[in-house]
């Protein structure tokens, strides 16, 4: 956690737990220099309230297909663009 941003509760806030990790996945996404992919696997599979039984494989499997498609991304070459 960053020093200069205050740590408050859930309750504090006065927001549930579900808000605090809805609102947690849609500031991931709005980071700079945050993989938005990733953040995106994270919010749709983890970062809830009331998880699935799967929840974890779910987002390992979406992790690895992720990872898989930018292997297999085609490369740019240095001159173009």
């Amino acid at each position: 956690m960053n020093e200069r941003e205050p740590q408050v509760s859930a309750e504090a806030e006065g927001t549930s737990h579900a808000d605090f990790l809805v609102n947690l996945g849609n500031t991931l996404r709005e980071k700079e220099n945050i993989d938005t992919d990733l953040a995106e696997i994270l919010a749709k599979h983890l970062l809830s309230a009331k998880l699935a039984a799967d929840a974890v494989a779910t987002a390992k499997d979406a992790i690895v297909k992720l990872a898989v498609a930018r292997a297999n991304a085609p490369m740019t070459e240095a001159g173009e663009g």
